[in-house]
């Protein structure tokens, strides 16, 4: 009898810290602290493990990555699109990857991978989970659907030259320094 009172007892006891732990859990969900939204990534580790963009003349940028790639073997070089990865990279630069393992893998490095489209994606990876890296944009507020894993995984960025300006802008300031303009009387 007297073990079923103390069990009696002790169960309001539990009922409370169960009701609070759940309220815990409950709140921390709901401050943001349980979502992949609320990642940030920290600029001193893509400061570290992501390199800045070398600015050169539009058209060296892509020469400079064909020479590098061809004098390092493991290596291949794309072009950016968009602002995703500003102020880090801007739109048009070309960047140089190194395959690399998935267990080389770090926080702040940028890791160029096959995005929902099938496309190549060059984002900041944030966060490391069970299931592979989440990676985001530098400029987006939001992280990538897509986990960077071994399946997905094309390499790390080692290079990246900025062109000075857009190429198709330089196309045609050339072509206009280069005109010869006639006068007709």
């Amino acid at each position: 009898m007297q073990t079923n009172t103390s069990l009696r007892q002790s169960l309001p006891l539990i009922s409370k810290s169960a009701f609070l732990g759940a309220i815990a859990l409950v709140s921390l969900g709901w401050s943001g602290c349980s979502t992949t939204s609320a990642l940030r990534y920290s600029p001193s580790a893509v400061a570290a493990m992501s390199p800045a963009a070398e600015v050169v003349h539009p058209f060296e940028a892509m020469s400079l990555a064909k020479k590098y790639v061809a004098a390092n073997p493991g290596t291949d070089f794309l072009v950016g699109s968009g602002d995703s990865m500003l102020p880090l990279y801007q739109d048009h630069t070309v960047v140089v990857m190194k395959k690399i393992a998935v267990g080389d893998l770090k926080a702040g490095m940028t890791a160029v991978f096959l995005g929902d489209s099938g496309h190549p994606v060059a984002h900041v990876l944030v966060a490391r989970t069970s299931d592979g890296w989440v990676a985001q944009g530098v400029g987006n507020a939001a992280p990538d659907a897509t986990l960077v894993s071994a399946d997905n995984l094309m390499g790390v960025v080692i290079k990246a030259y900025e062109p000075s300006s857009s190429p198709m802008v330089a196309l045609v300031n050339e072509a206009t320094s280069k005109a010869s303009v006639a006068s007709l009387p």
